[in-house]
């Protein structure tokens, strides 16, 4: 049995006292996260902020593709009637009118020039007149056609004006060249011109066609008869739906 002596044991304790504050300072302690910042709250502003509103959508105006297209109207009319001559007659005034002017007139046709907006009414003021035997309505875009013709007689005026500009420095013989091409090419300028002006009258104005298709026949004035009733009947309008 072993024995410890006192001076062992007091040796041991104060060993031990020395030996606990160096082993505790050696300790490393695991890094702590840094302590956040208090954030301070939006203080609301005495100034109040509109709420956010969508964008106003901007509706563009019709353009002249949409709204003016260049459109050449044409109608045309059979009609069967009892005096071509008072409804050709009335036709023409109610054209003029209107803006309208007659092209042609013959004792079986009628051509008519009126402003669009007029073709329809005209039409139906017609119809009313006799038996509608064919009628028709028809429309073409002219704005193709039209652009091609101001582009060519732009081009055509713009050589014409770069050959006047050769004259003043050319030889005799050169200023023929010249001016024979200068002739030929007004000849061209004037016939683009007038191919425009077609076309650019076509959409200025409908065209309206009407052929009566009729029997003469003379109109009854008066008839006396010795029947009260008959002297009242309208035989005008009689023959006519008979």
């Amino acid at each position: 049995m072993n024995h410890t002596t006192p001076s062992k044991l007091l040796y041991s304790l104060v060993l031990a006292a020395l030996l606990t504050p160096a082993l505790a300072a050696a300790d490393i302690a695991p890094p702590q996260p840094e302590p956040r910042k208090p954030v301070a709250a939006p203080v609301a502003s005495s100034v109040p902020v509109p709420a956010p509103t969508a964008a106003p959508v901007s509706v563009s105006p019709p353009t002249s593709e949409q709204d003016g297209r260049q459109t050449a109207f044409s109608a045309t009319l059979i009609l069967k009637v009892i005096h071509p001559d008072e409804v050709r007659k009335q036709a023409i005034a109610q054209a003029k009118a209107h803006g309208g002017f007659p092209i042609l007139v013959t004792d079986n046709d009628l051509h008519l020039k009126l402003p669009p907006d007029q073709l329809g009414p005209m039409v139906d003021a017609l119809s009313k007149q006799g038996i509608v035997l064919q009628k028709s309505l028809q429309r073409a875009d002219r704005g193709e056609l039209i652009a091609q013709l101001e582009h060519r007689l732009r081009s055509k005026q713009e050589i014409l004006e770069r050959l006047r500009g050769f004259l003043g420095d050319s030889n005799v013989q050169a200023t023929l060249r010249i001016e024979q091409s200068m002739s030929q090419l007004v000849g061209e300028v004037e016939a683009l011109r007038g191919e425009l002006e077609v076309e650019r009258a076509s959409v200025r104005h409908a065209r309206l066609v009407v052929s009566f298709q009729f029997n003469r026949q003379s109109r009854i004035t008066y008839v006396q008869s010795p029947f009260d009733w008959l002297n009242t009947v309208d035989l005008d309008r009689f023959l006519q739906e008979f």
